[in-house]
């Protein structure tokens, strides 16, 4: 084969492998890592804060003042007639009606503005601050959301991993049963119902098996939109969770297990924080609106030239225009705008209320519900203990009756009867589990 088929070849390979790379996750804080770095979402919030970083900087142009360039043309399309006394002309007894100034009148030069006192421009650029803030919360608030969703598929997908093994060693029980039960049948020892029995056992646990697959596919699934995959990337859990193993006193294998047996404390709900800012930008709002019935104070001047013709035209020649200046100080008294500022003042008021009394509530429902929380943890924690255990003795219990059973000295029946038994428990272990590890991932998402 040619070098450069060879070459061609070989870059290709690492470009198809580099295209659709394989993502491992050790451990939860790499997940939290993936999904705060690269969450579609948190994008999207650091999007949002430009620009409302762009606009509160924009907010603050009031404290600078505009300048432009102005030129204007006026057409004084009937001029106006002044009454003017004949004593002035040696004409007394008489009024005289004349007409003064130009048809067309061009004005060009620099025109600049200065607010000097306007409460609603000050507030204005408070509101924008504060909008800047609170994009800040609502993404920390996000980010303690996706952590806990992070965490609660991260452990369903151990967990789920976790049961296909135990499943499968029971599957190996179950077929190991059904052959022994095929050859007994075949003997004339035991009747077709103890196959079917058996059979029965070992459909079950297939069930199982298939359940956590789909289990566990969907958490991969989901993990890989949470922390911004794409479909074509590989995504595996390296790390292993013992399902019985909380159940005892020995060390745990893993970190997930140090974590539900640790009993981690619950931090701060950072979503109280958004009520709080909405509650500081009403208050803002509602002064804004009252800022309206304030005086305003700015400062205009113009400098530039005039020219006056009375025919069309325009020249540029320096006796063609006058110096042209003036400073003009305006004062703005609000006295009557037909109820709409009172009204929108009295809107912005009801609004504050309501995003106060919003903010209480809410905290009052985060204390009933972090109470909870704690309570769901501890109980499922203790929970998990016992179904464990009992796990543990149902397993035994199997193995003493399978024994029994290849020794002649029960039914299939009765060892059927303990095998669905442990199956139950099995369960119900891993029910308890996942109600653990969901509370759990609650309470870290907040530390």
């Amino acid at each position: 084969m040619p070098m450069r088929r060879i070459i061609f070849l070989c870059i290709t390979a690492l470009s198809t492998l580099s295209t659709h790379p394989q993502v491992v996750f050790h451990s939860l804080p790499e997940v939290w890592t993936a999904a705060l770095h690269d969450n579609p979402s948190q994008r999207i919030y650091k999007l949002k804060s430009g620009q409302l970083t762009a606009e509160y900087h924009a907010s603050q142009s009031y404290l600078y003042p505009q300048v432009a360039g102005n030129f204007s043309a006026q057409d004084n399309l009937k001029l106006t007639v002044t009454p003017v006394p004949g004593e002035i002309i040696n004409q007394p007894g008489k009024t005289l009606y004349l007409t003064f100034g130009k048809h067309y009148v061009y004005n060009a030069g620099l025109g600049a503005t200065e607010n000097l006192f306007n409460w609603q421009y000050v507030l204005q650029s408070n509101i924008a601050h504060e909008n800047l803030n609170l994009n800040t919360l609502q993404q920390a608030a996000y980010e303690q959301t996706l952590k806990a969703s992070t965490a609660q598929y991260y452990f369903s997908g151990l967990i789920a991993a976790s049961s296909i093994q135990i499943s499968q060693r029971d599957l190996q029980l179950a077929d190991s049963i059904l052959s022994t039960v095929n050859n007994r049948y075949a003997q004339g020892l035991v009747d077709l119902g103890a196959v079917h029995s058996a059979e029965i056992n070992v459909n079950n646990v297939d069930q199982n098996i298939l359940l956590s697959r789909q289990l566990l596919t969907q958490s991969i699934q989901n993990l890989k939109n949470l922390t911004g995959c794409t479909a074509q990337q590989t995504l595996t859990l390296d790390e292993h969770l013992t399902a019985d193993s909380i159940a005892t006193d020995s060390p745990a294998d893993s970190s997930a297990e140090a974590l539900a047996k640790s009993g981690p404390t619950l931090g701060p709900d950072k979503n109280l924080n958004i009520y709080a800012a909405n509650t500081r930008l009403a208050d803002l709002q509602s002064k804004f609106a009252k800022a309206a019935f304030y005086p305003t104070l700015s400062i205009n001047a113009f400098a530039g030239s005039q020219q006056f013709r009375d025919d069309f035209g325009l020249t540029f020649g320096g006796q063609s225009w006058n110096d042209y200046r003036y400073l003009q100080l305006n004062l703005n008294v609000p006295l009557f705008t037909g109820f709409y500022t009172r009204n929108k003042y009295r809107s912005a008021q009801t609004q504050d209320r309501i995003y106060t009394q919003q903010y209480r509530d809410a905290v009052e429902e985060g204390n009933i519900s972090d109470s909870l929380l704690i309570s769901t943890y501890d109980n499922y924690r203790l929970l998990v203990t016992a179904s464990g255990r009992n796990l543990l003795l149902y397993r035994a219990n199997v193995e003493l009756q399978r024994q029994k059973f290849e020794e002649g000295l029960i039914s299939i029946d009765a060892f059927q009867k303990t095998f669905e038994d442990y199956l139950r428990a099995e369960n119900t272990h891993l029910n308890n589990l996942s109600s653990l590890y969901s509370a759990l991932s609650s309470i870290i998402s907040r530390n």
